[in-house]
């Protein structure tokens, strides 16, 4: 899984300099260049980045006390590849700090993430995004202290969906991630084994620039 999450971050890489490229050559693109009135252009790349509202799943859960929405940030790099007249690939490179808050204590998690969405295009300026998308955790830390992430899954899986929308070079848009991992991997004898039991969700509101 993680020579997977590699690859993926080096296809990202790979397309944004192929993108960069065609933009020292031709100059801005357009995301809603058309051709002859028909063809829907979405190439290009782009940074985005924006505020998430965490929340966890799992009967984990109930051993925290009064858990909260935490609200966070996320921020990186994107770029997208037309497959056709309203389809197209877009891969990311995020780094997201998600948080869990409750009446125990705060605790942040920091990750790269890198979602491979596909997207379709609805109208000229509309678009849904829709795929799978792997993380890796960067850090642990309870109220605001750093902590040993042994116990705690470094790799996180899951899909991620929403709606954007186009306004000339700006994209503003709307997503929601379910991780399908446990937040722990903690043994049968340690106290935060219901962590085993715990996965994470946000939704995510963001507004990019396109190049």
């Amino acid at each position: 899984m993680k020579k997977l999450t590699l690859l993926l971050i080096c296809t990202f890489i790979f397309g944004a300099a192929q993108a960069q490229e065609r933009v020292l050559n031709r100059g801005v693109i357009n995301h809603n260049e058309e051709t002859g009135g028909l063809d829907r252009n979405n190439s290009g790349f782009g940074v985005k980045g924006g505020v998430l509202f965490n929340t966890l799943y799992g009967d984990g859960k109930d051993f925290l006390t009064n858990v909260k929405t935490a609200t966070n940030w996320h921020a990186g790099f994107y770029s997208q590849f037309s497959l056709g007249r309203v389809f197209s690939i877009q891969p990311e490179a995020l780094y997201s700090r998600r948080e869990v808050k409750s009446d125990d204590g705060n605790m942040q998690f920091d990750y790269i993430d890198v979602p491979v969405l596909g997207v379709v295009n609805l109208t000229d300026n509309i678009s849904i995004h829709a795929g799978p998308q792997v993380g890796v955790m960067l850090t642990a830390k309870q109220d605001d202290k750093e902590i040993d992430k042994e116990g705690y899954n470094s790799f996180d899986y899951g899909a991620a969906a929403g709606l954007e929308a186009k306004v000339f070079i700006f994209r503003l848009g709307g997503r929601y991630y379910r991780s399908f991992g446990d937040l722990g991997k903690f043994d049968s004898a340690n106290a935060q084994r219901f962590m085993n039991d715990v996965k994470t969700g946000n939704f995510q509101v963001y507004l990019g620039v396109g190049f």
